[in-house]
This record gives structure tokens, C-alpha cells and sequence, in this order.
């Protein structure tokens, strides 16, 4: 009976402790590429001067490989919609790109607004 209650502790705690981290698929590209967001790295804040948020994404090629994009967005003005005066940045390995206004329709407002309702902002 000991044996038993310890091979059902010791199978519990492997499935407790396998949940992993995951990554949310966004959009798909034109060439056969995947966005995703890994999840467990959106970070942001809505308290303060200004709203903010964070996320680290992978962009997946047809072959598996991937390239991780670290995204940064930032709300430069608190007036008008809740997706106004947003602007982005993103570092590709390690090479950051200046910073740009995120529009309707692009990969920057997909992940946007994927980080502020995860936030709940």
C-alpha cells in the first residue's frame, strides 16, 4: 500500500511539474512563416505615466527553424482609443529596429493586442 501512495505522489508531481511555458500562434506570413508569442514572457503595466508592454515572439520558418523577436510597445499618448499612440520596437537577434507607430491590420497590432488582453489593459 506505502508503494502504491508513493508511484501515485511521484505521478503526480511529473505532470504537475511537465506544464510548460506556451507559444500562442499570431499570423502566418506570406512565405510560409509563423508568428507565436511565447506566453509566459508578456509583461506591461497600465498604472502610472504611461501604459507599456512587453513580449518576446518566434518567428517560425516552414523548415522549424526560428528567429526570436523581442517586442516593446509603448502608449506615448493616454488620449484616444484604447489602440491609439502606440509605437514598437523589436530587437532580431540581438539588433534593434527604431521604433514605429502600430497600425490596423499588422503583425505589431496582432501581438498588441494579444499582450493588453492577456494584461487585462
Amino acid at each position: 500500500m506505502r508503494k502504491i501512495f508513493f508511484a501515485l505522489m511521484t505521478v503526480a508531481c511529473l505532470v504537475t511539474s511537465s506544464v510548460a511555458a506556451q507559444d500562442v500562434w499570431i499570423s502566418s506570413g506570406g512565405n510560409g512563416t509563423e508568428w507565436y508569442i511565447v506566453d509566459e514572457t508578456i509583461a506591461g503595466d497600465a498604472n502610472g505615466k504611461f501604459r507599456w508592454t512587453n513580449a518576446l515572439t518566434k518567428l517560425v520558418a516552414a523548415d522549424g527553424s526560428f528567429i526570436g523577436v523581442e517586442w516593446k510597445f509603448t502608449q506615448v499618448n493616454p488620449e484616444g482609443g484604447r489602440l491609439a499612440n502606440w509605437v514598437y520596437s523589436t530587437v532580431w537577434d540581438n539588433a534593434p529596429n527604431p521604433e514605429a507607430e502600430v497600425l490596423p491590420g499588422t503583425n505589431a497590432e496582432k501581438i498588441l493586442l494579444f499582450c493588453l488582453n492577456r494584461l487585462g489593459i
